[in-house]
């Protein structure tokens, strides 16, 4: 416990720049976006899947955007990386709706998050492009597995959902989307970046409470999520829980990957469960 108390820095100085007008930015962006975008299907010529790629695209283009001003405390360095990501988290996007294989796209964005960390010391912090050992890892992706089993088991006996695997192109699109978009974008930004951040002023279990607080309004904001008592509640169960054990991983490990890998192996085991 003594390892997971204390921070992973010593250093407590605070951001040397204001990164409030550039998050302001990205959000008012990133929700223009997201509501002008349906406005893309009176145009002539536009193809199918235009406006939910553009749609997904700014949602977690924006949160790995917004990791990276916070991450550079609002210095200029933020925008190119941020130029980058986009596009390829666009591209991945567009290429899913387009092409049978296209979902293999979202491959690209994890690649490039990493080379973007390697490129930047001060991204060393996020514990992106920190590998930890084979060991953790797999601890993450067990921890993630049993959770999300925990999960289906519950459902499956207490609400009578059933249980079975959607279509195997179908699922595999779904995992290839959480590997390369909504897994991705949500531990980038709520463990890489604003949990490495309040860990390195205000301890373990702040970061913690925080980090987990901000990922659970985003995931009860997901328009995906089906709208009852039951499923809602289980959410902020299993999603607080999910938040503590990423938390941990990333507070032993250094490393964002256990994390990572905890939180897409749990939607994988969740996007098995029948409802509605």
């Amino acid at each position: 416990m003594e390892l997971l108390q204390a921070p992973f820095e010593q250093e407590r100085a605070g951001p040397t720049a204001s990164v409030i007008p550039p998050l302001l930015l990205l959000a008012t962006g990133l929700l223009a976006a997201v509501a002008l975008a349906p406005a893309a299907d009176l145009l002539p010529g536009v193809g199918p899947g235009i406006v939910p790629a553009f749609q997904g695209a700014a949602v977690h283009g924006g949160f790995l955007a917004m990791g990276l001003v916070i991450a550079f405390e609002g210095a200029p360095a933020w925008r190119a990386p941020a130029i980058r990501l986009g596009a390829a988290s666009l591209g991945a996007f567009l290429l899913s709706r387009w092409a049978p294989w296209g979902a293999w796209a979202f491959l690209i964005v994890p690649v490039a998050l990493v080379r973007e960390c390697r490129a930047h010391p001060v991204l060393v912090r996020t514990g992106g492009p920190v590998a930890p050992s084979p060991r953790l890892a797999l601890l993450g992706f067990v921890s993630g597995a049993s959770l999300g089993g925990h999960l289906l088991v519950s459902a499956s006996l207490t609400l009578g959902h059933p249980v079975r695997p959607p279509d195997g192109g179908v699922y595999l699109a779904a995992l290839l989307y959480d590997l390369g978009a909504s897994a991705l974008s949500a531990e980038w930004l709520f463990r890489g970046v604003l949990f490495s951040h309040w860990w390195r002023h205000w301890g373990f279990w702040a970061a913690t409470g925080l980090s987990t607080a901000a990922s659970l309004v985003r995931y009860l904001l997901d328009p995906a999520l089906p709208r009852t008592i039951e499923m809602g509640a289980g959410a902020v169960f299993y999603i607080a829980l999910l938040g503590l054990c990423a938390s941990g991983l990333r507070a032993w490990s250094g490393s964002l990957v256990p994390g990572y890998l905890a939180t897409v192996a749990f939607f994988a085991a969740y996007r098995m469960l029948v409802v509605g």
